[in-house]
């Protein structure tokens, strides 16, 4: 059994998470639940969970302050719910921390419980937690880390300012870095072109995702784009005419 608590000020979340784990994740055990950050720091020390469901935002707080509160005690996993994603996206989607949104469905719920059940049982490292709450006192800059999931082992985490470029590989990515090492992540592409695509990356062809910052020069006459380290991508004609404006906002 998966020792969990559910902390949510409205009742009716809570009651819905509690009776669609019963129903879909036998496996879990709701223990206690809260209505707000001070009550569930509280009980997150009285019991202990291996588990937490957190309401993104509380009368009180933010399901942050939630983990800033708890530091001392055993660490936990953790599944954000929330009705609105895109005010913390770049925080919860770079650290690889698990997130629902309301209205809670099944598929959402099941798959989450299914990651959170494999990494307890593999103990995989909790270090996503710690860039989580890093990258939330940053704020949204280059100076973010990225958490990149591993098909075996611990997951690795690195700078964002540190990528050059990344690009498509089956249905994984591998990130180039400018110290010239490769970090192979188990996500699509697809993941990645949606998650940068308010930042400053630029998709320069089907496979293949740029940081402005490391582009050294685009060809006008051949459809080319140096990086700073010397590689070469291709970019392709349709994008070139606003790649160059990206860039010239940028700078």
């Amino acid at each position: 059994m998966i020792k969990a608590v559910i902390i949510d000020d409205e009742r009716n979340s809570r009651d819905i998470i509690s009776l669609m784990l019963e129903k879909y994740c036998p496996h879990v055990e709701i223990v206690a639940t809260a209505s707000d950050c001070a009550d569930g720091i509280a009980t997150i020390r009285e019991f202990q969970p291996e588990l937490v469901f957190l309401d993104l935002e509380m009368p009180d707080g933010t399901g942050f302050d939630v983990l800033l509160g708890t530091q001392n005690v055993p660490l936990f996993e953790a599944v954000f719910v929330t009705a609105f994603e895109k005010k913390f996206l770049h925080t919860i989607r770079f650290s690889e921390v698990e997130i629902i949104l309301k209205p809670i469905d099944r598929e959402s719920l099941t798959t989450a419980i299914a990651i959170i059940g494999a990494r307890l049982a593999a103990g995989k490292s909790k270090d996503r937690y710690k860039v989580l709450l890093a990258n939330f006192n940053k704020g949204r800059n280059t100076s973010l880390e990225l958490v990149l999931p591993q098909s075996e082992g611990d997951d690795t985490t690195i700078a964002l300012s540190a990528i050059t470029y990344l690009e498509a590989l089956g249905d994984k990515t591998l990130f180039y870095l400018d110290d010239h090492h490769q970090v192979q992540a188990n996500r699509p592409f697809r993941y990645y072109a949606d998650l940068f695509s308010t930042l400053r990356f630029y998709q320069v062809n089907n496979l293949q995702i740029a940081q402005m910052s490391q582009i050294s020069h685009v060809s006008t006459e051949g459809g080319n784009v140096m990086m700073r380290n010397g590689v070469t991508l291709e970019v392709a004609e349709r994008r070139k005419k606003d790649l160059l404006l990206h860039l010239k906002q940028y700078k």
